[in-house]
């Protein structure tokens, strides 16, 4: 049993304290938040995503900060769930204390702090994860495992697509939107899909990246690959708030076409000669689930983990390399 301290109890901190307590080898020690506990209150975000039993957490111990739960709880491991600007030094802070850490995505905003945390964890025994969550839904692992394989031909275009309402809930009442705003569109939302493309693809050697014409936190990049496909991510966040979140995907291989819409189901739609299938990909786990039981079995048994500091690192520089295009227009 891996005992986990929560630090920030918002929506995904909220979240991953849910999946810890249906975690059979995981045990809530601790919640750090700079709010009272009388004050903190469910969080609603833009999808589903797990039901806490707040009865549960009655006896759980809330602390005002990450050094306070440390320094008065016994724990294995620390779960970052906090505003990005304190990834860092919360990461930090953890790895000084030898915890293992999960940290929710983006790792953090600069490769100033990303450099800092690579250089904590050298020559240390420590699980770092970082939570990608796209990365363990079974849609795009059936497209994964589709390029890997080779069973449709060579992937010839991707097109990955993921928009919501601007964000009203949260940290996010009191932030400014706009491309260049610590709240960007980039780190937060798009950042999944430029992870997956980067972990499906390597980097590639040419790029494009637009803001779309009256909407200045949507974006459309166009990645160029000398040997491989082409990918086109899309997306970002919408006004109203009220517009609801959509991600997707359309594949092009030689031989067929891979196509997924969340607002259809968990349905991966394969187009062959043949004619067209729907493939149920619904599973009975959420993928922050998922990736909360790999993060626990790395600390138990030392198997690796799906995103960790290197893979995470990497999706930053990217996105910073995204920003720095912008910044140019």
């Amino acid at each position: 049993m891996k005992r986990v301290v929560v630090c920030g109890f918002g929506f995904m901190g909220q979240t991953h304290a849910a999946n810890i307590f249906h975690h059979p080898d995981l045990e809530l020690a601790a919640v750090a938040d700079a709010r009272p506990k009388a004050e903190i209150k469910p969080v609603k975000g833009n999808i589903a995503t797990a039901v806490l039993d707040w009865a549960r957490l009655e006896n759980i111990p809330f602390h005002a900060s990450l050094s306070e739960a440390l320094g008065q709880c016994s724990a294995d491991a620390v779960l970052i769930a906090s505003p990005t600007a304190f990834h860092a030094p919360l990461a930090l802070e953890a790895i000084a204390h030898g915890k293992h850490v999960f940290v929710e995505k983006p790792l953090c905003f600069t490769m100033e702090e990303a450099a800092s945390i690579r250089a904590a964890l050298a020559g240390k025994d420590i699980v770092f994860q970082v939570g990608h969550c796209v990365r363990h839904m079974r849609e795009y692992q059936m497209l994964a495992e589709a390029v890997r394989s080779g069973e449709h031909g060579r992937l010839k275009f991707l097109k990955l697509l993921r928009m919501t309402g601007i964000p009203n809930w949260g940290a996010w009442k009191n932030q400014p939107l706009s491309p260049f705003s610590t709240a960007e569109t980039l780190f937060d939302l798009t950042i999944h899909d430029i992870d997956f493309a980067l972990s499906l693809a390597g980097e590639p050697d040419e790029t494009t990246l637009r803001t779309l014409p009256g909407a200045e936190t949507l974006f459309q990049s166009v990645w160029q690959y000398r040997t491989g496909p082409v990918v086109q991510i899309e997306g970002g966040f919408a006004n109203p708030s009220s517009v609801p979140f959509r991600a997707g995907f359309t594949a092009v291989f030689e031989r067929a076409v891979m196509e997924y819409d969340s607002r259809l189901g968990h349905k991966v739609v394969l187009s062959a000669e043949a004619g067209s299938s729907a493939i149920d990909a619904e599973t009975e786990r959420s993928c922050y689930y998922d990736e909360l039981a790999e993060f626990s079995a790395a600390m138990e048994n030392g198997s690796p983990v799906r995103c960790g500091a290197e893979d995470a690192v990497r999706t930053v520089r990217r996105c910073c390399q995204l920003k720095s295009l912008l910044a140019e227009r």
